[in-house]
């Protein structure tokens, strides 16, 4: 299964800040690497403006999420200069650069007090009991734009070259926040045992049979076997072909249905 993935900067397909900057407005191909897209953060382009404060001479896009140099450090290390991460739930750092939020006291996906806790049926409920109140890490590093709790163009430390720091002020909007105020109970669920639920539900298809690009199935983009932002989304927009960042389009639902057998499955 792949564990490892660059810098996981968010879900969404587009941004606005709370300026006023208008959405993303303009186009990109999917799969042909992150310039133009809605997640290429370092310069004004297609309405948005998440821009450096103060301004980065180079205009670099990387450096929102990474940096070569003296990033966050596992939790509890104390040698080294860089900043140690807030929480330990924070377990994967490639390179991690941008501002992570403090707050992991997330409210996770609940789909009603009524839902079914045995049967065929149950797989939500279950679902509950093994996410915990904790996204994994891959999905936190997302959320640290995503919740609106820090702003996108917040990133750097004292501890770095002063031209590779931003102490921007530009946040998500509502729009397009995921986990704003905490609060992912009534989004996709995510930090959760994909073979676990599949076992117990019949309309849960094979991670290792369900394709989510022409090469790779759904177990491939699983992380230490849970469902992330990531198995959705290639925030690099390398290697997928869907709308949004997705690996795959949901035209005809066919992302959707690549998971939930409740529909015919394509093969991408």
């Amino acid at each position: 299964m792949k564990k490892y993935m660059g810098a996981l900067l968010g879900i969404a397909s587009g941004m606005l800040i709370v300026s006023g900057a208008a959405a993303y407005t303009g186009t990109y191909t999917p799969g042909i690497g992150i310039n133009g897209t809605p997640h290429d953060l370092g310069s004004v382009h297609n309405g948005m403006d998440y821009t450096a404060e103060p301004a980065d001479s180079l205009n670099r896009i990387c450096i929102f999420c990474h940096a070569p140099h003296n990033t966050y450090k596992p939790f509890g290390t104390t040698v080294g200069a860089g900043p140690t991460v807030p929480d330990p739930a924070f377990d994967y750092l490639p390179l991690w650069n941008h501002t992570l939020q403090e707050d992991l006291a997330y409210t996770m996906y609940d789909n009603g007090t009524g839902a079914p806790q045995s049967g065929r049926q149950a797989s939500q409920a279950i679902i509950m009991d093994l996410m915990g109140t904790t996204p994994g890490s891959v999905s936190l590093l997302c959320l640290s734009c995503h919740d609106g709790s820090v702003a996108v163009n917040s990133y750097g430390n004292a501890d770095q070259r002063p031209g590779s720091q931003s102490t921007g002020t530009k946040y998500i909007t509502n729009a397009y926040a995921i986990g704003l105020d905490k609060y992912l109970g009534n989004h996709h669920p995510i930090s959760f045992d994909y073979l676990t639920v599949q076992q117990n539900d019949a309309e849960i298809r094979d991670a290792a049979a369900a394709m989510l690009t022409p090469t790779e199935f759904v177990e491939d983009k699983l992380y230490n076997g849970k469902m992330e932002c990531a198995t959705c989304h290639s925030v690099h927009n390398t290697g997928n072909s869907g709308e949004a960042l997705l690996w795959r389009s949901d035209q005809n639902s066919e992302l959707c249905l690549t998971c939930h057998a409740k529909g015919t499955y394509t093969a991408p």
